[in-house]
């Protein structure tokens, strides 16, 4: 310490540059941790902020995407109900069975798949959806194998149309399957919109 201050003392202009390298060094490396850390801190914000554009756009698409499911499934158990209690064919019948078409084309071919992006944010079961689907293709099939004859009686034409009712009855039970699955699908996107948004 003593010798420090010797060379200070017989030597300023040393000690003036020693004492300025020192305090830049210092500042320098001060900063240069202030700097990263603020680097961090806004690549990190960067990275949230695109991080949740992304979820809020993919859970806007997927919305609309299971809202348009939702309102097919409706109007299919709506066309069941119709055919449940009616058992001549009406005109409102052919109108639903029109809008069915047109929902179904636009969510079999949609105008983007963006709704799949929702997959990354959330672990949706989807295997119950394909497991519904060969349901109600299979109820369907027996559906279209129904066939009522001339000679047949009107006891086997009445066991034939409850046979029928039945099978409606578990094709409804099953679109009421989906829609409530939709619909929990739906409000936990909501949910956690909501919870963003505070």
């Amino acid at each position: 310490m003593e010798f420090i201050y010797k060379i200070l003392r017989d030597y300023p202009e040393i000690g003036a540059l020693f004492i300025a390298t020192t305090f830049t060094a210092l500042g320098f490396i001060f900063k240069t941790l202030i700097d990263t850390f603020l680097e961090n801190k806004k690549n990190k914000n960067e990275i949230r902020r695109i991080y949740w554009t992304e979820r809020i756009n993919a859970a806007k698409k997927a919305s609309e995407y299971y809202y348009d499911h939702l309102e097919l499934i409706g109007l299919m158990i709506h066309k069941i109900d119709i055919a449940l209690n009616h058992n001549t064919p009406s005109s409102l019948d052919e109108i639903i069975s029109v809008t069915i078409e047109k929902l179904s084309q636009r969510s079999i071919n949609p105008t983007s798949f963006e709704h799949h992006h929702i997959h990354m944010f959330y672990n949706f079961d989807f295997e119950i959806f394909d497991k519904l689907n060969v349901q109600s293709f299979d109820l369907i099939k027996k559906l279209e194998n129904f066939e009522i004859l001339e000679s047949d009686s009107f006891g086997v034409i009445d066991k034939k149309l409850e046979e029928m009712k039945s099978i409606l009855l578990e094709l409804k039970n099953n679109h009421k399957t989906k829609k409530d699955i939709y619909k929990k699908y739906l409000k936990r996107i909501n949910n956690d919109l909501g919870e963003f948004a505070k």
